[in-house]
């Protein structure tokens, strides 16, 4: 049995495809949706950690399939669209949570004069064409009938420019900005659409950038990784971490009805680090 929701059941009845649904803030935003009852199509460039993702759903009382998907592939993503269709029966939901912060040989804490091209590209094809791929493919259904959610993830870093990762913290602008650009096209057919900018995770990315922070300011000298990331989040006006369910109850709340008034926006879930 799925873990007991705020108010079970908002999504009884709703089909979601949840894409990077294999990563650790895919897997939150799935078993948040599932828990309020939504069925899913769980999709990922791996089809190993998706079908991970269908199992521990399954277990825990969830309709779900797990589908393999390249989301810098335009085809792929209008069949995934169409199989996620075929296999929940519609799809009234779509959450792009596919994110890349660069190619396969970047190297974080580099000064923007060192980020090549390749992972400039890298990060527009995934985190920004990807997007346009699947809401492209998701739309037409939704308008045929007159009701969608769309919510994409973008991050801290497309409110705030971060450093060493320009390239990255540009890509997650650009979701805003497209998905408020989507918002205004698709309200008149009872469409919304919104973006949550996820803050600090615990995630393989700041087990990355930590160890770099802590070379690169000398009072952070010495810290292990995790009292890095721990410094950072006590500079937080809430001084709390985010959880991958964190982003999910969001995602779940903007994909229910009691959001239906809520489009264009691109809410922080970041401890009130940004604000404005």
């Amino acid at each position: 049995m799925l873990g007991a929701a705020a108010r079970p059941g908002r999504l009884e009845g709703r089909a979601a495809l949840v894409t990077g649904a294999g990563g650790s803030i895919g897997r939150g935003i799935a078993r948040c949706l599932a828990e309020e009852g939504a069925s899913l199509a769980l999709a990922d460039i791996s089809p190993e950690d998706a079908d991970t993702c269908r199992e521990e759903l399954e277990a825990a009382g969830a309709k779900a399939v797990a589908l393999p998907l390249d989301v810098t592939d335009a085809d792929d993503c209008e069949a995934t669209v169409a199989r996620s269709r075929e296999e929940l029966g519609g799809l009234d939901i779509l959450v792009n949570n596919a994110g890349v912060i660069g190619g396969p040989d970047f190297k974080l804490g580099l000064p923007l004069s060192d980020i090549t091209s390749e992972d400039w590209d890298a990060a527009y094809e995934v985190n920004v064409k990807g997007v346009f791929h699947l809401c492209r493919a998701a739309l037409p259904g939704m308008q045929e009938a007159k009701w969608g959610r769309i919510v994409n993830i973008s991050s801290r870093a497309g409110r705030q420019g971060t450093e060493a990762i320009a390239h990255y913290s540009a890509s997650k602008a650009a979701v805003i900005n497209f998905t408020q650009a989507l918002a205004r096209e698709a309200a008149r057919d009872g469409i919304t659409a919104n973006a949550v900018c996820p803050g600090l995770i615990w995630s393989p990315l700041w087990r990355k950038l930590a160890p770099l922070y802590g070379e690169k300011i000398p009072h952070l000298k010495g810290m292990t990784p995790r009292e890095v990331f721990d410094y950072f989040v006590g500079l937080t006006p809430l001084g709390r971490e985010q959880t991958p369910e964190d982003i999910g109850r969001v995602a779940a709340f903007l994909a229910s009805e009691d959001a239906c008034t809520i489009t264009g926006q691109a809410i922080l879930v970041d401890s009130g680090a940004v604000m404005g």
